[in-house]
């Protein structure tokens, strides 16, 4: 099957001013990028425009709209996001009231007698009218039967009612556990909140099927595989993304993940990296993924998550917080690991020739990994050319950033952010540090390879809105957020297919039309180069092909 695409606006992202007629496609590859006229005698022999059977051919006639290479995501939990969908909806929630009345909805349908845990996500106390985060008084107000376990949007902080509370032995006696914390009252009783994973895995455990300690294992229990994979996947191909990841995997996603591809039910390329504290078994146990793709899954390299979130403040920073009621003494929040497990980790799996991946939204946190990269290397150098990232990279300095360039390590950096909280970073940081949150021109200044992403479910999947926010650097309130920290439009669109593509290591395959690229391809309804930056984010994806098949329509 051939397929030649003209009459419309093409970006090659080879160069910004390439301005091809056409393009042809032929059995999922790009074939040819040049004149109409050439690329139609260079149809299939005998290939009639139209007609059914491998000799056919089809013409795209674009009509003046656009197209170019699909999105890369560079960081995300693609299951996750799938996952969450089934779970109680709390994005909309504007109070405490608004939070508990959800609950309470997906209670009431429930048959009499289900006392199985009740879990929701996406609340943003940013959003609560009290900004706070409920306590296990307010979610008692829901049952006290049940089980009920409230996700903060970041994923890094959640909170409890009192029947999980108990359930986990959480008492003002228990100690928080290393690189985490619960809340308390001022006598030390614990007020159902958790923050970081290993507090809110002590919840999960007493909840979660099998005890086992990772929010996976219980969203797992809470959605379907197969249809947590067909929304996930659907969502990202509506917003054309065709290569996608799954970032700190636990065993049972990466199992679920691997019976999708074996059952050939992946339809775009997802890039699997476990949790880097699940070790060397990881990649024997899914031994036939570690090479190429199988099924469009392969097993990228590992991730650490070495902090917290920013919005939370929990992000490990070097200098305080900003003082705020009700936390007039914040200090630096604190790392998720000691320096010597980080450098054991990363000193093993590097030595598997494997990529490495590590979470750093604070610059304390991005100090411990450039600080391990820099050690870890000078004995194995293929810490460096299996190019390490850093995830996030908040609030990474700029002396940091020059280290990085250095080190040839790459800044996947969360610039959508900014729209989202960047309202919060100038409260949190203030407005010296606040106006830097996701400082992609002082990445790119420095030479530091830059990509965007937006930690889905964490937010949606929306690469146009992302390249939108990285342009503009307006919060949601409309207020500017470091605007000498914005990007071109086409260093975004970079970002976001070329650079990808380089992060993955698949700079040969994707992220450019040319010939003997994979056609991985996007149509969209106007040309981001020629599209004011304030409109972005209102182009809209019309057509997602992946490997020369369209995958989407809108």
């Amino acid at each position: 099957m051939s397929t030649l695409f003209h009459s419309g606006r093409i970006i090659t992202m080879v160069d910004q001013d390439d301005a091809p007629e056409a393009v042809l496609v032929e059995d999922g590859r790009i074939a040819g990028v040049g004149t109409l006229e050439e690329l139609r005698a260079r149809l299939a022999p005998g290939a009639t425009v139209g007609s059914p059977g491998a000799a056919s051919a089809e013409e795209v006639d674009l009509q003046g709209r656009t197209l170019m290479p699909s999105f890369i995501d560079p960081h995300g939990h693609l299951l996750q996001h799938g996952r969450l969908a089934a779970l109680v909806d709390l994005e909309e929630a504007r109070s405490i009231d608004d939070v508990v009345r959800a609950f309470r909805e997906r209670l009431e349908q429930r048959e009499a007698g289900d006392n199985s845990p009740l879990i929701g996500a996406k609340y943003d106390t940013d959003l609560l009218e009290e900004r706070r985060h409920p306590t296990r008084e307010d979610l008692d107000r829901i049952s006290t039967q049940v089980p009920v376990l409230a996700l903060h949007r970041s994923m890094h902080v959640g909170a409890a009612n009192s029947t999980v509370v108990e359930a986990a032995g959480i008492t003002a006696e228990t100690p928080d556990p290393e690189g985490a914390r619960f809340g308390r009252g001022p006598d030390g009783t614990p007020n159902g909140y958790a923050e970081e994973h290993a507090a809110i895995g002590a919840f999960v455990a007493a909840i979660a099927p099998g005890g086992q300690a990772d929010a996976g294992s219980l969203l797992a229990g809470a959605a379907d595989p197969a249809d947590a994979l067909r929304l996930a996947t659907e969502d990202y191909l509506r917003h054309g993304i065709t290569t996608a990841q799954e970032g700190a995997a636990d065993p049972g996603t990466v199992s679920a993940l691997a019976d999708a591809a074996h059952a050939g039910e992946l339809p775009l390329d997802l890039v699997v990296y476990p949790v880097a504290r699940w070790g060397a078994p990881a990649r024997e146990q899914f031994a036939d993924f570690t090479g190429g793709y199988v099924g469009r899954l392969r097993l990228g390299g590992y991730k650490m998550i070495l902090d917290g979130s920013p919005q939370a403040r929990s992000a490990w920073m070097s200098e305080p917080y900003e003082p705020v009621p009700g936390d007039e003494d914040p200090g630096c929040a604190y790392g998720a690991h000691a320096n010597e497990q980080v450098e054991e980790w990363t000193r093993e799996l590097a030595a598997d020739g494997v990529q490495l991946i590590a979470h750093c939204n604070g610059d304390a946190a991005a100090e411990q990994w450039i600080r391990t990269v820099e050690r870890v290397s000078s004995e194995n150098p293929a810490v460096l050319t299996e190019r390490p990232v850093m995830i996030h990279a908040q609030t990474v300095r700029d002396d940091q950033l020059e280290r990085m360039a250095k080190q040839g390590m790459i800044a996947s950096i969360f610039g959508v952010h900014v729209y989202f909280w960047g309202d919060v970073h100038l409260t949190n940081f203030g407005p010296r540090r606040g106006r830097r949150i996701s400082p992609a021109r002082s990445a790119l200044d420095r030479g530091v390879r830059v990509t965007l992403h937006q930690d889905s479910p964490v937010t949606p999947p929306d690469m146009l809105l992302t390249v939108w926010a990285a342009v503009n650097r307006v919060s949601r309130s409309g207020r500017p957020v470091g605007l000498e920290e914005r990007i071109s439009t086409w260093e975004a669109l970079r970002a976001v297919t070329t650079e990808g593509a380089y992060q993955y290591g698949e700079e040969e395959s994707k992220g450019q039309i040319r010939e003997g690229m994979r056609a991985d391809l996007v149509v969209l309804s106007a040309d981001p180069l020629a599209t004011a930056p304030d409109d972005l984010r209102d182009i809209q994806v019309l057509r997602t092909i992946k490997d020369g098949e369209t995958v989407f329509t809108a």
